[in-house]
């Protein structure tokens, strides 16, 4: 018996190699989506966009859900001005019918050093797809992917 769900887990990168390029612009060999998620390197509107895209799938149909994870700079949610701008993005990704969000706010600076250096960072979680893991256990592939997602986030080329 099988439950139907939207999450890949760590499949995303072990199967990108042998996975041909596909239709959203992912090229031959380069990640797959995480999940929910557009495939790191191609979302080009933001994550309202993203959020809502998200929100319309009903997921009330997928009985073993699915997992959506974006990422923000921590400079983005500065200030009171800040914490207003992403409550009203949770509120607003909850009011168009979303339900399960996974947030990273961590500067793809600060997972660089902590791959580098790694013991003062034993403890540094991330969201890696529908789980938390300890950022210096994980393979330098994962680690690597979650690091290219923050420097899009961050507005890194």
């Amino acid at each position: 018996r099988f439950r139907a769900g939207y999450l890949s887990w760590n499949y995303w990168v072990l199967y990108a190699t042998s996975t041909a390029a596909t239709p959203d612009g992912r090229m031959r060999g380069t990640y797959l989506s995480n999940g929910l998620c557009p495939v790191t390197g191609v979302a080009h509107k933001g994550p309202t966009s993203i959020a809502r895209s998200v929100a319309k799938l009903g997921l009330e149909l997928v009985p073993n859900g699915g997992s959506l994870t974006l990422s923000f700079n921590p400079s983005i949610i500065k200030g009171e001005m800040g914490k207003r701008i992403l409550s009203g993005f949770l509120r607003g990704f909850q009011r168009e019918g979303g339900s399960a969000l996974q947030v990273n706010i961590i500067s793809p600076e600060l997972l660089r050093d902590a791959q580098k250096n790694p013991e003062p960072y034993r403890n540094l979680l991330v969201r890696v797809t529908g789980y938390n893991a300890y950022f210096t256990a994980l393979g330098k592939e994962i680690q690597d992917e979650i690091i290219a997602r923050e420097a899009l986030a961050a507005g890194e080329k």
